[in-house]
C-alpha cells in the first residue's frame, strides 16, 4: 500500500490496527451508554473516527477520540473511519470540527466582526477573566489599531478598552494568535541626486515619491504632489542650502531636511 493511498476514504478498519495517544475525557457513564447504543445498532458507529495512516495497515486517531473510546468499550472488531492526510492543518481542522480544539484567528488580520465574535465567546465562558469588558468597545479599538507589527498582545493594554495585563490579556491567547512581524524589505536604490535649483517638477516629484513610498525619514506623511508643486514654484535663486524648504509649508519640516539631502543638492 502506497503512502496516502487511503486518504479521503471511509474505511472499515480492524480496531487492533488503530491506536491513540490520547484518552477521551468523557465520563465512564457516557462512554458505556454510547457503547450500548452502538451495539444495539448492529455494532456500527455512524460517526466515524478520524485517523491518519502511520504505515501499512496501521492508523492513529487524530480526532473523534470519544468515538474510538466507545468502540473500545463495545469491543468492536472493526470501526468505521475516515483517513486524512497527516498534515498539521488537516489534523487541526479535524480536531476543531470535532470540538476537541478551539479555533484560533489571526489577530493581525482579523476583521472587526471576527474580533467581536471572539471576544463575546470569551466573555460568555463560565468564570471568564474578561467579565465586565465591553466587547463592542474592545473590538472597535483593537480593529482600529495598527496590528501589523504586533509580536504579542501587550499593545492592547494601551487601547483603554478594559483589557489589562494579567488574566484578561492572557485570556486572549485562547482564541487569537499573531503572525510574526514581516521583516522590512530594504528600500530600492535611491534615485540620483539632482540640483534642487535646476530640477524639473517631475524630478522633484519622483524623488519625494521615492522617500514617501519607501517610508524614509518620516516622508510617508508627506503628500508628494503637493510638496513637488510648492518646491518647484518657489524662488530658489538665493538658496544656499535646502533649509528654506522647511518654511514652504509643504509638509517637510527641519527634521526631514537631512533625509532630503539624499536625493537633492544645490
Amino acid at each position: 500500500m502506497g503512502k496516502f493511498d487511503d486518504v479521503g476514504k471511509l474505511m472499515h478498519l480492524p480496531l487492533e490496527s488503530i491506536n491513540s495517544e490520547y484518552q477521551s475525557n468523557e465520563s465512564e457513564f457516557i462512554i458505556k451508554a454510547a457503547a450500548e447504543a452502538v451495539l444495539q445498532t448492529d455494532g456500527r458507529n455512524w460517526v466515524p473516527v478520524i485517523v491518519k495512516e502511520n504505515g501499512d495497515y496501521q492508523y492513529q486517531v487524530v480526532s473523534n477520540h470519544f468515538v474510538y473510546a466507545v468502540a473500545q468499550q463495545a469491543e468492536l472488531e472493526r470501526v468505521w473511519c475516515i483517513v486524512i492526510e497527516p498534515d498539521n492543518k488537516n489534523i487541526d481542522q479535524a480536531k476543531i470540527m470535532a470540538r476537541e480544539a478551539i479555533p484560533k484567528v489571526n489577530l493581525t488580520t482579523a476583521s472587526r466582526d471576527t474580533i467581536l465574535a471572539a471576544l463575546r465567546y470569551l466573555i460568555a465562558e463560565p468564570g471568564s477573566a474578561l467579565k465586565g469588558v465591553d466587547a463592542v468597545v474592545a473590538a472597535n479599538r483593537i480593529a482600529e489599531a495598527n496590528r501589523e507589527n504586533w509580536s504579542n498582545f501587550n499593545p492592547i493594554t494601551n487601547l483603554k478598552c478594559g483589557i489589562t495585563k494579567g488574566k484578561k490579556l492572557d485570556a486572549l491567547s485562547k482564541v487569537f494568535f499573531l503572525s510574526p512581524p514581516k521583516p522590512s524589505a530594504p528600500p530600492p536604490p535611491a534615485p540620483e541626486a539632482v540640483s534642487i535649483k535646476r530640477a524639473s517638477r517631475d524630478d522633484i516629484l519622483s524623488r519625494i515619491s521615492y522617500l514617501s513610498t519607501s517610508k524614509i525619514g518620516g516622508f510617508e506623511t508627506v503628500e508628494p504632489e503637493k510638496a513637488a508643486d510648492i518646491i518647484f514654484t518657489a524662488s530658489k535663486g538665493k538658496w544656499k542650502s535646502l533649509n528654506p524648504i522647511a518654511k514652504l509649508e509643504c509638509g517637510i519640516d527641519t527634521a526631514k531636511i537631512k533625509t532630503l539631502k539624499k536625493v537633492f543638492t544645490l
